[in-house]
């Protein structure tokens, strides 16, 4: 069994992985202070662990600055309970999508998938994508633009005008001009109502609410 070399960026000590755990399952972790800058040694890595808690431009910044020095690294995203981020990421490049790290065996597991190229989306995270793209063709959803919907979702995940204008690459006034007209559209009053509507709709993982 080949060994597995995984980079941690900085910030996960709290985050419950057991790197003796892991190396016993042929995954050898190594953390970004470790590095020290050093491109050669982020040359040799086969996948990056990213945690959505950071900020996001500073991760997709990193994944960015990785693909340049070793475009055949692969890149795993911690999201938490909140899938806000999962299509960003994808379009950055990312083809492992978690809600919470499993035990060392199935970690191993995954993680060899990902490095072999494969896409591994987590139930919860897959179920909800796939749901958006039905439910945004279907009432009530169906009267909104695509971008709408879009902010909606965002809205609904919790996220700052600002920060669904980074996501979508268009401005903050028209992330408020969105908001305002899925208010009329959808009878919406307030925040706690999107996250209220669209948990009722499936458009939210459960715990995320």
């Amino acid at each position: 069994m080949s060994v597995i070399r995984l980079l941690l960026p900085s910030g996960f000590a709290e985050i419950g992985l057991n790197p003796l755990e892991l190396e016993k399952e042929g995954v050898v972790t190594i953390t970004a202070a470790s590095v020290n800058g050093d491109s050669t040694n982020v040359a040799t890595f086969d996948l990056v662990l990213i945690n959505d808690e950071s900020a996001l431009r500073d991760n997709l910044a990193l994944i960015e600055q990785v693909k340049a020095i070793a475009p055949l690294s692969k890149f795993m995203v911690l999201l938490g309970p909140s899938c806000a981020h999962a299509l960003i990421y994808m379009q950055a490049g990312v083809t492992g999508l978690l809600t919470s790290l499993p035990e060392a065996v199935k970690l191993a597991e995954i993680i060899r998938k990902i490095v072999q190229g494969q896409y591994y989306l987590e139930q919860d995270i897959a179920q909800l994508l796939a749901m958006r793209q039905i439910k945004k063709q279907l009432d009530p959803f169906v009267y909104l633009s695509s971008r709408e919907f879009d902010v909606f979702c965002l809205l609904a995940e919790g996220c700052s005008l600002q920060t669904i204008a980074l996501q979508l690459g268009i401005s903050s006034k028209t992330v408020s001009n969105c908001q305002t007209q899925i208010k009329l559209k959808l009878a919406i009053d307030s925040r706690e109502t999107f996250r209220k509507f669209a948990n009722g709709h499936g458009l939210l993982i459960d715990n995320s609410v």
